[in-house]
Order: C-alpha cells, then sequence, then structure tokens
C-alpha cells in the first residue's frame, strides 16, 4: 500500500516536471521565433553615434534631437516588455521606436553634411567680402582723421575676421560663422561711418576747385604759386600754369576739420601769402615759410561763429600757420600746420619768397577720382 503511494508520487513529480519541462522548451521556442530588437537598437545606436560625428547636434538639431528621443523610447518599452511575462512580452514597439531612431539619424547625418558643405562655402565667400571691405578701408579711410570709435571698429573687424578664419581651419563653422557675421558688423560701422565723414567733406569741392583753378591760373603769368592738396597730403609749385615740383605733405591730426580757433590742430583752407622766410635757427623745423592766417576771409568766419555761439568768448583765432620742415613721419602730427622733410623744404625755400601765394585747398580732383571708382 505504502509502496503504491509512493510509486503514484513519483509518477505525479516526474509528469510535473515533464510539464514544467514542455512549457519551458515550449516558451523558449515561441519566444525564439519572436523578433528580438536587439539588432535595432544597435543600429540605431551606430546611426546617432555618426550623425554625432557629422556634427548633426549642431547642423541639423531637430532631426538629430528626434532621433534620441525615439532611441530612449525604444529603450523604455524595451524595459517595459523585459518586466512581463515571457510569453506575453511584444517587441514590435521597441523595433518601431529602434527603426525610427535610426531613419531620424540617418537623416540628421546627411543633412549636417550638407549644411556644413553649405555654411563652409557661405563662410568662404564672407571671408572674400570682408577682405573688400577691410581693404576698401585701407585705401579710402585709414588716412581720415577718423575718431576712436570708427578705428576701434575696424581693429575688432579684423580681428575677428582671423579668429573666424582660425575656426574654420579647424572645423569649427558655426562658431567660424558667429564671428565673421561680428567682423561684418564692425566692418560696416566702420566704413559707413566713414565714408559718411568723406563725402560730407567733399560737399566742399566745388569751393576748392575754383580756388584751384584761381591759384593755377594766377601762375600763368610766369609767377610761382602753391598749391597744397590735404586730401592727396601734396604740396605742388606751379609755375605757367603746370606743376613744376610736388612734395609729400603732412598736417594737423585734424586736418578734415575747417580751422577756427587756436589749438583745434585744423589745417586751414583759403588763399595765403608767404610773409617771412625762417632759415635755421629761427624756427625748431629745420626752415619754415610762415603764412599770413588769420586772413580776412577767416577773421570774417570767426567773428560770425563767435556771435552764434558756435565758438566760445575766450576761444582765441590761432596764428602762426607756417609750411616747415621735420615732416616725413607718415602720419599728421603738426599744430596746423603743412610739414614736409627737410630736403623738401630746402627745396621749396630756394623756389619761392615772401609775397608767394600759398593755396590750400581739401582736393584738387573731385571725390570719384580721389576714390577711383571703388563702391562706398
Amino acid at each position: 500500500m505504502v509502496v503504491g503511494k509512493k510509486k503514484k508520487i513519483k509518477w505525479i513529480i516526474i509528469v510535473s516536471l515533464l510539464v514544467v519541462f514542455i512549457a519551458i522548451t515550449t516558451s523558449i521556442v515561441i519566444v525564439s521565433q519572436k523578433d528580438l530588437p536587439t539588432e535595432d537598437l544597435r543600429l540605431a545606436r551606430e546611426a546617432i553615434s555618426l550623425a554625432k560625428e557629422a556634427e548633426a547636434n549642431l547642423y541639423a538639431e531637430k532631426l538629430y534631437k528626434e532621433s534620441l528621443q525615439m532611441y530612449d523610447s525604444a529603450m523604455v518599452n524595451w524595459s517595459r516588455e523585459n518586466n512581463r511575462f515571457i510569453l506575453f512580452r511584444d517587441y514590435s514597439r521597441v523595433i518601431n521606436f529602434a527603426k525610427k531612431s535610426k531613419k531620424k539619424a540617418d537623416d540628421s547625418k546627411e543633412e549636417s553634411i550638407k549644411k556644413a558643405d553649405n555654411l563652409s562655402k557661405n563662410v568662404e565667400a564672407a571671408f572674400v567680402s570682408l577682405a573688400k571691405k577691410i581693404e576698401l578701408y585701407n585705401k579710402l579711410f585709414k588716412d581720415l582723421p577718423l575718431s576712436k570709435s570708427i578705428f576701434d571698429a575696424h581693429n575688432k573687424s579684423r580681428m575677428f575676421l582671423s579668429e573666424s578664419k582660425i575656426a574654420h581651419e579647424t572645423g569649427k563653422l558655426k562658431e567660424a560663422e558667429v564671428l565673421f557675421k561680428k567682423a561684418d558688423i564692425y566692418i560696416n560701422h566702420a566704413n559707413t561711418a566713414a565714408s559718411r565723414m568723406l563725402r560730407d567733406y567733399f560737399n566742399d569741392y566745388s569751393k576748392w576747385k575754383n580756388l584751384a583753378n584761381d591759384a593755377i591760373a594766377a601762375s600763368r603769368g610766369g609767377n610761382k604759386v602753391i598749391l597744397v592738396d590735404k586730401v592727396a597730403h601734396k604740396l605742388y609749385v606751379y609755375q605757367a600754369g603746370k606743376a613744376i615740383r610736388s612734395f609729400e605733405a603732412e598736417f594737423g591730426p585734424n586736418w578734415m576739420a575747417h580751422k577756427e580757433r587756436n589749438g583745434d590742430k585744423a589745417t586751414p583752407e583759403g588763399n595765403y601769402r608767404i610773409t617771412k622766410k625762417k632759415e635755421r635757427g629761427n624756427t625748431i623745423y629745420h626752415k619754415a615759410l610762415l603764412l599770413d592766417y588769420p586772413n580776412e576771409e577767416d577773421r570774417r568766419q570767426f567773428a560770425i561763429k563767435k556771435k552764434k555761439g558756435v565758438l566760445s568768448r575766450s576761444a582765441g583765432i590761432g596764428s602762426l600757420i607756417e609750411i616747415h620742415g621735420n615732416g616725413g613721419k607718415g602720419f599728421n602730427w603738426t599744430s596746423g600746420c603743412v610739414g614736409l622733410r627737410d630736403r623738401d623744404i630746402d627745396d621749396l625755400y630756394r623756389l619761392v619768397s615772401s609775397g608767394t601765394r600759398v593755396t590750400i585747398v581739401g582736393s584738387i580732383e573731385p571725390l570719384s577720382v580721389v576714390t577711383k571708382g571703388l563702391d562706398f
């Protein structure tokens, strides 16, 4: 009886184990026949990695973020399915999210490569444009008595352009783009302000032209006449209607302004005469030719400006405007005088005498000639 019970229990255990074994085997077979997401997740990870290498996070940010979001969703769903009973697991959503993640990553990589290539070309084109603007400044404006803000803007544009080129060379295209845009803002400010200053100055061109023509005409009788062109930084000696000498000239730092008062560092414009020739020992500037500034017109304009309150009551009209030596410094440094190199003042000193006419103008040539057709 006892033996029979033991056999029965034994068979029950064997059958139970067999059922469990069959169930496990069946589950394994069923699960093995299901599509697992591991390969799709691996492909998605690789695609995301390649997209990041192509800097899709910079140039295709929206698509790249979407690919990451899809991958995160795949992982969340995978974790959720793995927590379910093995027979009830369904990885279709995991696979779907993984495939979408890969597609978004692939698309973001392609878009990034395309945009980066276009950006690189745009940056290179911007470099050419900026270089032309800086060249324009150097040709037309760098010798003008510009304000510190204009000068600083030009220097900042050069600095940002240099940094932009370095960023471009190292593949940092977004940074290069930001830097060249800054450079463009600064050079546009500098060139616009300098251009306005030059155009405003040339509003007096018709007056200068009349003064220059009159001076040249006055030389036709054989008398020598000095004609000073401030924009060209030239001093000419005319005789018989022709320039027989020309010298490089330097002026006061504020040479484009109309001389109004003592100490303004401006070089006057108008008709003057040499009143005195100063030899070495009588001037600290090697040799000098003293002019009759202020003349009658200068005094009249000075009185009008004082009456209108443009000049203070204590302002003086100034004097001692000369053509003198010690020049050749390469910049405008005088107190308003016309500075020549010593050998040039020696030459000029021999050519002229007291009473020689001196005409000082802003420019002999019109703005279109001065700018040589440059578009500004």
